[in-house]
């Protein structure tokens, strides 16, 4: 079985075999990338979220993680690993689990701050890939309870074995999201 169709399998099987607390689809884009991102909460205290990125001078994405979540007033926490596959158009293809995890602050007036970072050292990158980081944060108005629009910024960075070190992804993007 092809990997694509065991990542869709996988993918589809937790949607539909969990209770879910909350679904959230995500969509942002600028000139040179789009990204798409689903995060579903399996119970009050963990998340899994499965992620595509197209960026055209870097590539594709994939990419799933699992997240223990807390909050804390007006703040919500989530920790854990991400794994992603680049698919690079400048190097070789590689994979690496991240550790790190997402934050986010309510600003009050449906107003929010969103950030995320991932690190992968050398010994948790795979095939021509030596080492990733990723760092994103945006602000986000929530329109109403099921849909919110945002703006932010990216940037992705991979290191190489043998090639140079490149951004896979890095700007300005803007987009928007849904809750159901």
């Amino acid at each position: 079985m092809a990997i694509k169709t065991r990542a869709l399998l996988a993918v589809t099987s937790v949607m539909l075999s969990t209770s879910v607390f909350a679904n959230d689809f995500t969509i942002g884009l600028n000139d040179d990338a789009i990204s798409t991102e689903l995060a579903v909460d399996l119970n009050k205290t963990t998340n899994a979220v499965f992620g595509y990125m197209y960026a055209t001078d870097g590539g594709h994405a994939a990419s799933g993680a699992m997240h223990v979540t807390h909050d804390a007033g007006i703040h919500h926490f989530e920790i854990g690993a991400k794994y992603s596959y680049y698919w690079s158009k400048r190097s070789a293809n590689g994979s690496v689990v991240g550790i790190g995890g997402r934050y986010a602050m309510d600003l009050g007036s449906n107003l929010s701050f969103l950030a995320s970072g991932y690190y992968a050292p050398s010994v948790l990158s795979f095939g021509s890939v030596d080492g990733q980081y990723e760092l994103d944060s945006k602000f986000q108005y929530k329109l109403n309870p099921s849909l919110a629009l945002f703006a932010g910024y990216r940037n992705i960075r991979l290191q190489y074995d043998d090639n140079l070190n490149s951004t896979f992804d890095s700007g300005f993007y803007i987009g928007g999201s849904a809750a159901f």
